[in-house]
């Protein structure tokens, strides 16, 4: 079904110019067969939460279920999908399933995409999972935490036959566009060299141990990265209104390197 579906988009472009018609029982259906795409969200965090509520209000969608190891975000998350669908019924039924480990989510046979908003050090694992289940991937930046993660993810995709796109906000930031249109055409000048600047990469983490409040998985938060102590300015527990420092220790980001540099760097290339 999910192939058909990429094929017939791929022919309503190659023939747009000419007349389709569908037959009248599919516009009178309620929902349109193979319309909705089923979307599984891994990750609830801060960024998390403008994802969703861009996806909730698009109709080509269902979100049908969210993940994350902290059961504050977890729960939140699965209210504001329920929340929604209940004050949009013509959108869908108000029923969201809560997952604490990914693999749950990618196990069901109804998601087709998956949005990943985890820390960075979480991205590529639960994206070569969902590749491989069949399903496409948006994956906010930096997409990958080292080389090695980035190789495995590009040999993925196509032996998979999926789609992946990563966040950028400045690749879709109309001044950025025209900004690169300048330079291409030409408008400034020959370009001999840019440079950019955007801060220090990731230090070693020292962060001291810290009493954790219950209804976080520490050890799957943790996950692939070295196991160390737990500390609140990695996963601050509650809904807080802030990123997490935790981009800032090489084991789970890439410093301002991989946060700001993955900006600055594909806007130069």
């Amino acid at each position: 079904m999910k192939t058909s579906r990429r094929s017939f988009l791929k022919k309503v472009s190659a023939l747009s110019a000419a007349p389709f018609i569908l037959p009248s029982a599919i516009w009178a259906a309620e929902s349109k067969p193979n319309a909705r795409i089923g979307m599984g969200f891994i990750g609830m965090g801060k960024q998390s939460r403008g994802l969703l509520n861009a996806f909730l209000h698009n109709d080509a969608c269902r979100v049908l279920a969210v993940c994350d190891v902290d059961t504050t975000r977890r729960t939140d998350a699965e209210n504001r999908v329920k929340g929604f669908y209940t004050e949009h019924p013509d959108l869908g039924s108000a029923e969201c399933a809560a997952y604490n480990d990914f693999r749950e989510l990618l196990a069901r046979n109804d998601i087709d995409a998956v949005c990943i908003a985890t820390p960075d050090h979480w991205h590529t694992i639960p994206m070569l999972a969902a590749l491989r289940a069949g399903m496409d991937v948006y994956c906010e930046k930096p997409l990958t935490h080292n080389i090695h993660e980035s190789i495995e993810v590009m040999k993925a995709v196509p032996a998979n036959h999926r789609v992946l796109q990563t966040g950028s906000m400045q690749r879709s930031m109309k001044e950025f566009r025209v900004a690169c249109e300048l330079v291409r055409n030409g408008v400034i000048g020959k370009i001999d060299r840019v440079m950019c600047s955007f801060g220090p990469p990731g230090i070693p983490c020292d962060l001291p141990e810290e009493e954790m409040e219950p209804g976080l998985d520490w050890n799957m938060w943790v996950g692939p990265a070295p196991m160390r102590p737990y500390n609140s300015i990695l996963s601050p527990r509650g809904m807080h209104d802030h990123f997490p420092d935790w981009r800032d220790y090489k084991e789970f980001g890439g410093g301002m390197v991989c946060d700001w540099g993955a900006h600055h760097l594909d806007i130069a290339q």
